[in-house]
């Protein structure tokens, strides 16, 4: 699914309803199942088994079955004409059976847009199906909105259903926050994220919807803090845990730890609100800088080349922010557009258009990629994809939602001091002809 991003712009954004499955997905042992027409289950079923591939897929026929469509993920209810007239409740207490077989730790059902109008009790027959796991529901999923804000929803909707009751303070540890599955190498980025952390003598405890168990959850009421990832997939999360809970919540000023100076900011914010020292994890990050710049001074002309190619960043302003900072800053790149979704007001929309202005560039503030004619684009896979189809095969970055052209045996992070090495590498080879 996908919306508009903002009045007069014809570029596209992933919209809420992925943002809620993505979610879900995100939880290690959770069932999803979509209540709707098999049309908004496949695409999302693929994205979520490349983003977190939880099973080992010998023979699709294993997937057969009623519900499955010969995927893993997402089983769907098929609603067809019949259902929308005369109701679906029977199919989808079978479908609930079906992933209750694969002994999943939770189990969520979700409205597709068009099964909206159904009208159908989706708690009720959760109820009835008399599922002993805990069960979420959701009857509108964020149509229409940023994948962000779906995201949260499903976040949310987990709190709302497990209540983790408050517990003493594990000190020096904390909760990732605002991270999901589509974002790309996010597995890569928390182990980044984690060594990190771990340097500083701090344990991370639970990264609610990207990769932690439901079990891990009920940890979110022990830790000594919240630390943001990704400030517009993180706002109402915040404020549902603070309501509850004595931690208070760390909200990176400089967005997400994208680039060596985004990094360093953001762990010493993490350190100072659990009292923590930063000193073993900055001389980490320093060491992987002198490492990059080693890399780069052995690369006869790579330094020149780079300077003055130009960029497009189409990103939320957590990412757009501290990556714009770095590839003009660290790498003399020169953005000649950049453009973000309608997202929740963070503050960081407002710090990257300063950024935009000091540099003299506040007139490519949301200005289209496709007329942009940069050397480079950072933005999701079905952009990035849609750059290739211009005939441009080299400088397409994926952000989110990779459309999974490679398969990775390695995990790569986007975040951190590693993060940073890699996205220089990445550009670096896709410099043409720069020997």
């Amino acid at each position: 699914m996908i919306y508009e991003g903002y009045a007069g712009y014809s570029d596209i954004f992933a919209d809420g309803f992925t943002g809620v499955l993505l979610g879900l997905e995100g939880i290690a042992d959770a069932a999803v199942i979509l209540h709707g027409p098999t049309g908004c289950r496949a695409h999302h079923s693929s994205m979520s088994e490349y983003g977190f591939p939880r099973d080992v897929v010998h023979d699709r026929l294993n997937y057969a079955d009623r519900f499955y469509f010969g995927q893993p993920r997402i089983p769907t209810t098929y609603l067809d004409g019949d259902d929308y007239v005369f109701g679906a409740s029977e199919k989808l207490r079978q479908a609930i059976r079906a992933a209750e077989a694969g002994s999943p730790g939770l189990l969520a059902v979700v409205n597709a847009p068009g099964a909206a109008l159904i009208g159908e009790d989706l708690r009720q027959c959760m109820a009835y199906s008399a599922i002993d796991i805990p069960g979420v529901v959701i009857e509108m999923p964020a149509l229409s909105r940023p994948m962000a804000e779906g995201y949260q929803q499903a976040v949310l909707a987990v709190l709302e259903t497990i209540q983790p009751q408050r517990s003493p303070v594990r000190p020096k540890t904390v909760s990732l926050i605002g991270i999901s599955i589509a974002h790309s190498h996010w597995a890569g980025s928390l182990s980044e994220l984690r060594r990190l952390l771990a340097l500083c003598g701090i344990e991370v405890l639970c990264v609610p919807g990207a990769g932690s168990r439901l079990a891990d959850w009920y940890s979110l009421s022990r830790t000594a803090c919240h630390a943001v990832i990704h400030a517009e997939y993180a706002g109402r999360i915040a404020d549902w845990l603070t309501k509850r809970f004595d931690a208070p919540v760390m909200f990176p000023q400089s967005g997400a730890p994208i680039g060596f100076e985004a990094t360093e900011q953001w762990v010493v914010a993490v350190a100072e609100a659990v009292g923590a020292d930063p000193a073993p994890a900055l001389s980490a990050i320093r060491e992987q800088r002198r490492d990059v710049s080693r890399h780069m001074s052995r690369i006869s002309g790579v330094g020149r080349a780079l300077k003055g190619m130009t960029c497009s960043i189409q990103a939320d302003p957590s990412i757009a922010l501290p990556l714009s900072r770095f590839v003009y800053e660290y790498l003399g790149m020169l953005p000649v557009s950049v453009a973000t979704p309608d997202c929740a007001n963070t503050g960081l929309a407002k710090r990257l258009k300063d950024f935009l202005t000091d540099i003299g560039c506040m007139d490519i503030w949301q200005e289209p990629w496709q007329t942009a004619g940069a050397d480079f684009l950072f933005s999701d896979g079905h952009q990035v994809n849609q750059r290739l189809a211009f005939g441009c095969f080299e400088g397409g970055i994926e952000l989110v939602l990779p459309l999974g052209r490679r398969v990775d045996f390695v995990r790569k992070p986007l975040l951190g001091a590693m993060g940073a090495a890699y996205l220089v590498e990445t550009i670096v080879n896709g410099v043409p002809d720069y020997f």
